[in-house]
């Protein structure tokens, strides 16, 4: 078994313009991300997948591999299943969807996830305050004493009637966008046609539960967030330049 990590980059974002290409600590978030994803042990290749000629010259310009996409993917997983084919990948390996937005993801909880990827497995961890608990820009999961995924939504799950349990528990988790598929299960989903709940929360893993797929919760320590929003730049380069990297 081989364990491919792809990192989707597309050069326009809804949220931040040019997401990727913004500078942090004088990196960009795309150059930290995939800095992020290559100290991560389990990994035997770490590749860009973009459309974008801009993100590709960029990727080079660090010394990234690179695989260069169709541009008509309406998601990171259709663009991760075609880099997949581009890269042959077979169909017992595990190809890994590092989202480039996410340069605080913990690499134990990967690591984790890579081993229970019977089919497809993601992580999640604990979230820290109040805040992000009511953001709708914040996925949250509610997982099975087994580690199945029963849930992802952008309000806050499970609903507490009575006491409420403290913030920075397993009891309110969110959901990291990080996904390490099969081969064969990356090929089923991507094939699947959009479904009522993904249209409803606008959230892509919907669409393989509705379709039976079971997805494992690996279980990580509490992160810093992504950058998701204009609001999240200031603080990410914060983070990374107190590094000292």
């Amino acid at each position: 078994m081989g364990v491919i990590c792809v990192l989707p980059a597309r050069l326009y974002s809804t949220r931040i313009s040019r997401k990727l290409l913004q500078k942090l600590a004088g990196r960009t978030l795309l150059e930290w991300c995939w800095r992020a994803a290559s100290a991560i042990r389990v990994f035997d290749d770490v590749v860009v997948a973009t459309d974008s000629g801009e993100i590709e010259a960029c990727a080079r310009g660090f010394e990234a591999k690179v695989v260069r996409t169709r541009s008509d993917h309406v998601s990171g997983t259709d663009r991760v299943d075609e880099a997949a084919d581009l890269l042959g990948a077979g169909e017992d390996d595990v190809v890994v969807n590092f989202q480039a937005d996410e340069p605080f993801v913990d690499g134990g909880a990967i690591e984790g996830a890579v081993r229970r990827a019977d089919e497809v497995a993601t992580i999640a961890a604990p979230i820290g305050s109040e805040h992000e608990w009511r953001s709708s820009a914040v996925v949250k999961v509610a997982r099975a004493a087994d580690g199945r995924a029963l849930y992802f939504s952008r309000s806050p799950i499970p609903f507490w009637r009575d006491e409420s349990p403290e913030f920075g528990t397993h009891a309110r988790l969110r959901h990291v966008g990080v996904y390490a598929y099969r081969r064969s299960a990356l090929r089923r989903w991507a094939a699947l046609p959009e479904s009522t709940l993904e249209r409803a929360e606008r959230l892509e893993q919907l669409r393989a539960l509705e379709a039976g797929m079971r997805i494992h919760v690996e279980l990580g320590p509490w992160t810093e967030p992504g950058v998701d929003l204009p609001v999240d730049i200031e603080r990410a380069e914060r983070i990374l330049s107190s590094r000292g990297e």
